[in-house]
């Protein structure tokens, strides 16, 4: 049964699941201790998470070097039978696939995470202080561990401004290949007509 309290005690009945109980110290250091590495891979899943997020949201066609080797493999074989307006809407299609790919792939990790989220919070309210840290500390070695990576790969897949001012429309551009350029751009542009 559940206390309304935290305590230190070593039995500990119906952890999670039924038949998950335990009596003794080496059974709750055990219990502790798989608290502590789900918590780690609950931090980890975020990490994935966010990767997964990047991944759609990014372009692959935005880079220059990617889309030159593209048009060379395809440009040798079918250079009479696509023109680039074509090319240009199998891209979209392309991208509007993956981004469909990457956004199921994102669901079902929203899905695991949020069932995990609801195991660690099942974790706690067995009001153990043991599990209690178990839970804490694996949050904090888990982001202390998965955190820079995530940070990494932000830096390397998030879109970079190139400058702050083009030269020609003196608009301000906000990133290389986004909506929000074109945008201000137009906007630049029709102000400077009225």
């Amino acid at each position: 049964m559940m206390g309304r309290h935290f305590d230190t005690t070593v039995s500990l009945h119906n952890i999670l699941f039924q038949n998950w109980s335990t009596t003794t110290t080496k059974g709750v250091i055990l219990a502790s201790f798989l608290a502590f590495l789900f918590t780690v891979l609950f931090e980890g899943l975020k990490s994935l998470k966010s990767y997964v997020v990047l991944q759609r949201k990014q372009n692959p066609y935005a880079n220059k070097e990617l889309v030159a080797k593209r048009r060379v493999q395809i440009s040798d074989s079918q250079t009479d039978l696509l023109s680039s307006s074509l090319m240009n809407q199998l891209n979209i299609l392309r991208l509007t696939e993956w981004r469909r790919i990457m956004f199921t792939v994102e669901s079902a990790l929203n899905l695991v995470s949020f069932f995990y989220g609801y195991l660690l919070m099942l974790l706690v309210m067995t009001y153990s202080v043991w599990l209690v840290l178990a839970v804490l500390l694996g949050t904090g070695v888990g982001y202390f561990f998965f955190h820079p990576i995530n940070e990494h790969l932000m830096m390397k897949l998030s879109p970079r401004p190139t400058s702050f001012y083009s030269s020609d429309t003196n608009s301000v551009l906000v990133s290389q290949h986004g909506e929000h350029s074109r945008l201000l751009q137009s906007t630049v542009r029709n102000y400077e007509g009225v």
